[in-house]
């Protein structure tokens, strides 16, 4: 080994060196901070971490023993923004063929603490090497002694290899809170959210704190593109919030045609892809600049909504998640 070239692990203090992801494992939303950030600031720990170790302090300062966990996860808040914490999963509850809500046990009292429209990052081992993925959590951002994540499984994705093996108790590694959304009630006349997919997970967090606060006006407009009505996810929950005066949702169906499946009380349709019609007719119930548009789904699809709203000359705010 060359002067130059670092160990993978340390073997005074018996740590492994944090792994290095790969580019791939940025997700490319410029989330902040991103997973590649995230490992330089690990590593950099580990490093002054290990000098202490050589220079005769204690021999585990970068290992996080066990009595550094148990006092983190006895704080009020679960969450930590500078390390992993593990969470048991508690149930995991399939609403589709290929997408689940996964429920994780929170210790004591305590709470993820999220703001409105954060993300956290889930990391796990696959084919040798650790990956991180970040996901929303779907339910309320105080709830205390449990948090909801919905997944959707790929066939090829390398983080569902390892979430497919899951089972009931087994430790999973969280982190977080993250996100660089910020919202002030009354700010905008009207948000419409633009989502796709899973995308739907940080618009359900900023419509529930919308709603719910009977001292903000916003109204709020969903655009939500599914391929059927049976992959729409979260379509109770989305009825249900209809209820509030100040949220409609619009379900844009891409391979269906009216006839073709149930219906739901109060339930509106699009058939066909979200366009750059579709927009324009969103845009006209209220001024540019008094609407704020949020935009969440697959990369192809957050490329077209932002490729629309700039051929229509949108002169509101814009912000993806």
């Amino acid at each position: 080994m060359s002067g130059d070239e670092e160990p993978v692990d340390c073997e005074a203090c018996m740590a492994q060196k944090p792994t290095e992801p790969l580019a791939s494992d940025c997700c490319g939303t410029g989330c902040s901070p991103c997973v590649l950030d995230l490992h330089d600031t690990e590593l950099a720990t580990w490093r002054r971490s290990c000098d202490r170790c050589h220079e005769g302090g204690a021999q585990t300062e970068h290992r996080e023993p066990m009595e550094n966990k148990q006092q983190a996860t006895s704080c009020q808040d679960a969450l930590s923004p500078d390390e992993y914490r593990a969470f048991k999963l508690q149930a995991t509850k399939q609403i589709t063929h290929d997408t689940a809500i996964y429920t994780f046990r929170l210790p004591g009292n305590s709470k993820l603490n999220l703001g409105v429209g954060q993300h956290i990052i889930l990391r796990g081992p696959v084919n040798g090497r650790f990956i991180t993925r970040q996901f929303t959590p779907i339910s309320p951002p105080g709830m205390k002694g449990h948090f909801d994540v919905l997944v959707k499984v790929y066939n090829d994705g390398a983080m569902s290899q390892y979430i497919t093996v899951w089972k009931e108790d087994d430790d999973i590694e969280w982190r977080g809170p993250y996100g660089t959304f910020s919202y002030q009630p009354n700010q905008y006349r009207r948000i419409v959210m633009l989502a796709a997919g899973t995308g739907i997970t940080p618009m359900l967090q900023v419509i529930r704190h919308i709603v719910i606060n009977e001292d903000d006006e916003t109204f709020v407009r969903l655009v939500y593109s599914s391929r059927t009505y049976s992959d729409i996810l979260l379509r109770e929950t989305l009825n249900e919030l209809t209820a509030y005066w100040n949220f409609t949702v619009l379900y844009a169906l891409s391979r269906e045609t009216p006839g073709e499946h149930p219906t739901s009380y109060g339930e509106s349709f699009h058939y066909g892809r979200i366009q750059r019609d579709t927009l324009a007719a969103e845009m006209e119930t209220s001024p540019q600049p008094e609407t704020q548009v949020l935009i969440c789904g697959t990369k192809s699809f957050d490329k077209d909504m932002l490729n629309f709203l700039k051929k229509l000359e949108f002169k509101g705010n814009v912000f993806k998640f």
